[in-house]
């Protein structure tokens, strides 16, 4: 359930990005419908198939014509359990005619060229996640790839009940492979072309091969897990275990080099804003929601200037501490420094929105 849920967010909300950025690749007859019309088959999950290229046996086939007479008689084998080689399990046969007829339909629509929209992947239950990394791997345009890997970055999944990490495991997995595709498509480019034609590409290139990071998967599941993954939970024993099997997913991808420093181990990530305790229920939740409330009283109206200045200082200062994590390795001091200017300016503007929420309730604080 985790999966399907995740990447039926994730991956619409990469291509609606892609899509603002870059609307040439989304034109009907663009490489990435074509595919999808070339291949209806690969997008089609296995279960939706099982036995759809054999032929019903005469007895079940007697009764798909709706408009015949005695239809009860001639469908009365239909609610028998369905042969194993045409069913799912538990299947019978009037469900086994139904899942068939949704094939050919949903078939018939892919070939017609009637998904155009990645909101149509859910709506009939395609392979939406295969869609994605198929798209990532065939289409040969560098530009596609500059925006889907933008997006990778800029896409934020929080969860904000994330208990043990549920969620966050299942975007942490159908992000990986996206990540990677793009990454060894970036390298393809820049191998393939004079240096300096893809300056954008050759840049995170060198951010990978960096000797800070052991190999490609830690330097993908950090970046991961830095960049994109957020939860809270009330509970504080719920935060460290998520904290420390996220810790153990990045542990679990390198192998130790006893002839260097730290067996050849990067310092692992601080993640202690990504994954938080705290109560979702209390306190503002966006900043268009403290703006909105901001507005109802002239002291609001006030301090909005002087708060939407404390917030982008403290959204400077988390990206800065992402930045140290990903590019300066063992630069212990600077990352102390900017992790210690983070606190104070969290704490501050924490003490802010605290005394101006109990203000609102009548409530001294």
């Amino acid at each position: 359930i985790t999966g399907y849920i995740s990447k039926n967010c994730i991956i619409p909300f990469l291509f609606d990005e892609i899509k603002r950025n870059y609307p040439e690749a989304f034109k009907p007859e663009s490489p990435l419908w074509r595919s999808l019309k070339e291949n209806p088959d690969r997008y089609i999950y296995d279960a939706v198939k099982k036995g759809v290229e054999l032929e019903l046996p005469p007895e079940i086939a007697a009764g798909l014509d709706p408009e015949q007479p005695d239809l009860l008689e001639r469908r009365k084998e239909w609610n028998k359990p369905a042969a194993p080689e045409y069913a799912l399990p538990t299947e019978i046969w009037r469900e086994v005619v139904e899942r068939r007829n949704r094939y050919f339909e949903v078939k018939a629509k892919i070939e017609k060229g009637e998904i155009r929209e990645i909101n149509d992947f859910i709506t009939c239950n395609l392979n939406i996640l295969q869609f994605a990394q198929d798209a990532v791997e065939s289409i040969d345009d560098p530009v596609f790839i500059r925006y889907f890997y933008n997006a990778l970055l800029k896409i934020t999944i929080l969860d904000p009940t994330c208990g043990s990490g549920a969620f966050l495991f299942a975007a942490l997995n159908i992000l990986e492979p996206l990540y990677n595709a793009c990454l060894q498509r970036m390298e393809s480019y820049t191998q393939e072309a004079p240096k300096g034609k893809y300056k954008f590409f050759e840049k995170v290139c060198e951010q990978v091969r960096a000797p800070i990071h052991p190999n490609l998967k830690y330097f993908i599941y950090k970046n991961i897990i830095l960049n994109n993954l957020y939860g809270v939970d009330i509970m504080n024993e719920a935060v460290e275990i998520a904290k420390l099997r996220l810790f153990l997913k990045l542990m679990s991808c390198v192998d130790p080099d006893y002839n260097k420093p730290n067996l050849g181990l990067e310092p692992l990530p601080d993640i202690d804003f990504n994954i938080r305790c705290g109560n979702t229920l209390v306190g503002f939740v966006t900043q268009e929601e403290l703006s909105d409330a901001l507005t109802f009283t002239v002291d609001g109206l006030l301090k909005k200037p002087e708060l939407k200045e404390k917030m982008q200082v403290v959204a400077d200062a988390f990206n800065q501490f992402k930045h140290i994590q990903l590019t300066y390795g063992d630069d212990a001091a600077s990352f102390h420094t900017a992790k210690q200017a983070l606190e104070q300016r969290l704490r501050e503007l924490n003490e802010t929105l605290n005394r101006y929420l109990s203000s609102r309730y009548g409530v001294d604080a």
